[in-house]
């Protein structure tokens, strides 16, 4: 369903934009042109590689009728003013998602999303505002949780263009800062954690795209089950390649594979098919889709019936933000099974 999108992402190809790590805190751009009449938004930000802050920095602004308000990406989101109802987020992919404004009426569709080649600056989503005093809501529509909203109003404004963007990184501070002990938290139960795995994890605002444990070990005719943290994006968890062309829309959205879930050699192809939440279909509009007969699952188990040799593991990845190299090697969201004899051999 989003293969371009999760592949940018594992392989570092989307854009480099909002940190060079973690713990490194994003600069929201100054506006390039004087004056009170641009006004600067990030949208979200992270590393790019595994972790993703899904908010607009800052969510919410007030400016005046005629102003421009700047978006710069710090991540593959959209900005999406009055989504309408007939579009799902694969229309987002192509021409049909992107109409760059003005928003001169309340109810006009405008909707941006990184466009140009990979590198470490592309080009701003620039929306003039010339609508009436009021409200006005837009949001990323990957991401359920990230919205944001524009106050049109006469007279003094509470900030500047300036106060804003120190609003702004104060924010990708607090949530890096958040994110980073969340990670740790995750990372250390995992460990701790016999027959279960997480597939994504995160909160509201930040979005881990990794398995929590990636290495584990597991014993054969043990169930080792697979849960999808993850609110933001979808994900698999497959063995071997899938089947098809990543360029369709359906790429790995269903199971595949001849192997059997219940009975896995650690051979044969077998993927779960896109995990994802019930609220994640209805917020991405599937329903109106290709891929409509698509069923919200958070759950994947795997039985073993063979133990790994010594020194050989079996490798899994996410079809969606990982990769199956030729030699057999996965990269990106992935990880590698150990499997030991069952107890009583």
């Amino acid at each position: 369903m989003l293969p371009f999108i999760a592949r940018a992402r594992t392989l570092g190809l989307s854009m480099a934009l909002a940190t060079a790590g973690l713990g490194v805190v994003a600069t929201v751009p100054a506006s390039a042109v004087a004056g009170p009449t641009k006004w600067d938004i990030q949208v979200g930000a992270g590393n790019e590689v595994d972790t993703g802050l899904n908010r607009f920095y800052p969510s919410d602004i007030t400016i005046h009728r005629g102003d421009t308000v700047s978006f710069g990406w710090g991540g593959f989101h959209t900005v999406t003013f009055n989504p309408p109802a007939t579009k799902s987020i694969l229309d987002y992919l192509g021409p049909g998602g992107f109409s760059p404004g003005p928003l001169d009426s309340a109810g006009k569709f405008v909707s941006g999303v990184p466009l140009g080649p990979p590198s470490a600056e592309l080009p701003h989503f620039n929306v003039l505002i010339d609508v009436p005093a009021g409200k006005y809501h837009f949001q990323c529509m990957l991401h359920q949780f990230m919205h944001g909203s524009i106050t049109v109003k006469s007279g003094t404004l509470p900030r500047t263009n300036d106060e804003n963007i120190t609003l702004a990184n104060a924010q990708i501070a607090a949530d890096t800062k958040r994110a980073t002990a969340l990670d740790a938290r995750l990372t250390r139960h995992a460990s701790a954690t016999d027959g279960q795995a997480l597939v994504g994890a995160g909160d509201k605002v930040a979005e881990f795209v990794k398995f929590y444990p990636t290495s584990i070990t597991v014993r054969v005719g043990d169930a080792l089950t697979f849960k999808d943290g993850d609110l933001h994006e979808p994900h698999t968890v497959t063995f071997g390649p899938v089947p098809g062309d990543p360029r369709d829309p359906a790429f790995g959205v269903f199971p595949s594979g001849p192997g059997n879930p219940n009975a896995y050699d650690g051979t044969s192809p077998l993927s779960s098919g896109f995990l994802f939440h019930q609220s994640q279909y209805n917020y991405w509009n599937l329903k109106v889709s290709a891929v409509s007969a698509a069923v919200p699952r958070t759950e994947f188990s795997v039985t073993f019936t063979k133990p790994t040799t010594p020194g050989n593991v079996i490798n899994f990845y996410c079809a969606l933000h990982g990769a199956l190299l030729p030699n057999g090697d996965v990269v990106g969201m992935s990880g590698h099974i150990t499997v030991l004899p069952a107890s009583d051999d």
